[in-house]
């Protein structure tokens, strides 16, 4: 065995084979670094678009919660005027312990 590896051609094909192998396995990881990359980009824009979304839902439910919403849609809402409004008020705020 040791005089196969003494014959220069024999070196030269297992220094070549050696290379090969391990170039392969670098383009393997850098392969794979990329495809995580392009995934990780694409990831933070559909973020990035459904923080957007969120935000124009948020503004959409602002709106919808005013006031001047609520007196537009009263009648759609089932909602009624009060014509006379009476308050009631405790007449003392005695607390007690037991």
């Amino acid at each position: 065995m040791l005089a196969r590896l003494k014959n220069p051609k024999v070196v030269n094909v297992l220094t070549i084979g050696f290379a090969l192998a391990f170039g392969m396995l670098y383009i393997g990881q850098v392969n794979a670094a990329a495809t995580k990359g392009y995934a990780m980009r694409e990831l933070e824009s559909q973020n990035d678009s459904l923080r957007g979304e969120r935000e124009r839902l948020d503004v959409e439910i602002s709106r919808l919660r005013s006031l001047d919403s609520v007196t537009a849609r009263e009648v759609f809402l089932g909602l009624q005027k009060i014509e006379d409004v009476k308050f009631i008020s405790a007449a003392r705020d005695d607390v007690a312990l037991r």
